[in-house]
């Protein structure tokens, strides 16, 4: 087909063609072709995918003994639900019921789904079929979000500027006729690595009525809060989040997600997620090891502490050292290089100086924000992120020097 071809032509251009590219992976090291470069690309936060003496632990259990299966072979609602899916479900709901405040509200019901894109997708595609229903989502909002939205031609959706709570409340005051408003947000933003102003959130919800806030904490379970149990819940604000989405692919070092959220609506999406309903359910091992490493993160407060004190001094250190915006709260900081053509000479110049930061590049970013995205994790040297600062340095003198010359 021509068009294809002049698509990836125009990608080729942007400089926007994504390649894979074959690696190895041993503890914070990754190998591309032959050099071993130290990784800032994980978002393995808590370093439990790579936890050689965690793996062992899991390898003797029983929850290893009694989910020994490498496939489910079938949807959940076929033969695929096994045991271990409600079990690890049960948990959760009792893990989440104690900070559900008020007290007055019904304790929320878990679902599993296969990744967090799944849930997003999932859960907002069957949303989204209910009339008279407006979505109002931070710019910044994942892809996966939009993706579920954007399956129905019909849906109402809006935008606010990221985490511009004036400019949310003109769209809310000017929506009153709707039925129902599901407001949408990160914890943790992905690109940017700040919060979500989560209080100023929920005093809109507690402002206008039929506001329903979804809340994706992809980035903050586990690695954020004193049990690491995310914003939501470090905040005391958990019983006002209608639809809670955790991923277990990232500080939880396993794969899968899940949503939290009222009893109906895990029924409506058991019966209208295609998502959930189209799929074989995951691994029965997977489930297991996502339900061994949810136990042990209370118990994790050390890594949290020491992930929160790296972040804080790595951004500094880069404030100090470069004249470029730095993004992040936390354990995402983005050094904002604007331009496509500049975040991948610093990309490929990296490299070749021992570090692995693939650029975030337009439109992924917006336009004239592509940046170097770096994913701290618990088990990283700081003196390696001292070294990192030094070596992008040295690397701003490089670019200024060629493009002088040029």
């Amino acid at each position: 087909m021509k068009q294809i071809d002049k698509i990836l032509e125009t990608l080729e251009k942007e400089q926007n063609y994504r390649r894979f590219i074959p690696q190895k992976h041993q503890g914070l090291w990754i190998a591309t072709q032959k050099s071993w470069l130290f990784n800032c690309a994980s978002n393995d936060y808590l370093n439990l995918a790579c936890d050689e003496e965690l793996k062992s632990e899991f390898l003797s259990s029983r929850l290893y003994r009694e989910n020994l299966y490498l496939s489910a072979s079938s949807s959940r609602s076929l033969s695929g639900n096994f045991l271990i899916f409600g079990e690890f479900e049960e948990f959760l709901e009792q893990t989440f019921k104690s900070y559900n405040a008020p007290q007055n509200l019904l304790p929320k019901k878990a679902l599993l789904f296969n990744s967090g894109y799944h849930a997003n997708v999932g859960i907002l595609s069957s949303l989204a079929g209910l009339k008279n229903t407006l979505f109002v989502a931070d710019k910044s909002i994942h892809a996966s979000c939009l993706d579920g939205l954007r399956s129905f031609k019909k849906v109402a959706f809006k935008r606010y500027n990221h985490k511009d709570m004036r400019h949310l409340e003109a769209i809310l005051s000017e929506s009153k006729n709707y039925e129902n408003i599901v407001v949408l947000s990160e914890g943790l933003f992905s690109i940017e690595g700040d919060f979500a102003p989560l209080k100023a959130l929920v005093a809109l919800k507690q402002k206008y009525e039929n506001i329903y806030l979804y809340l994706d904490e992809a980035h903050s379970i586990g690695s954020f809060g004193d049990k690491g149990l995310g914003l939501s819940v470090e905040l005391g604000l958990l019983g006002e989040i209608d639809f809670l989405v955790l991923t277990f692919g990232k500080a939880l070092g396993s794969v899968g997600a899940c949503v939290l959220c009222g009893e109906k609506y895990r029924e409506f999406f058991i019966n209208h997620s295609r998502s959930l309903i189209y799929s074989t359910a995951l691994p029965p091992l997977n489930v297991a090891l996502s339900f061994f490493n949810f136990q042990k993160l209370a118990n994790l407060k050390t890594r949290r502490n020491h992930l929160k004190n790296l972040s804080y001094n790595f951004k500094k250190s880069l404030k100090e050292a470069l004249d470029y915006e730095v993004l992040g709260d936390y354990n995402i900081i983005s050094l904002v290089l604007k331009t496509n053509h500049k975040a991948l000479f610093f990309q490929q110049s990296l490299a070749q100086k021992g570090f692995f930061s693939p650029a975030i590049k337009s439109p992924t970013t917006p336009k004239n924000k592509a940046c170097l995205r770096f994913s701290l994790t618990s088990a990283m040297p700081k003196e390696k992120l001292q070294e990192l600062v030094s070596v992008l340095k040295e690397i701003e003198s490089e670019y200024l020097s060629q493009h002088q010359q040029s």
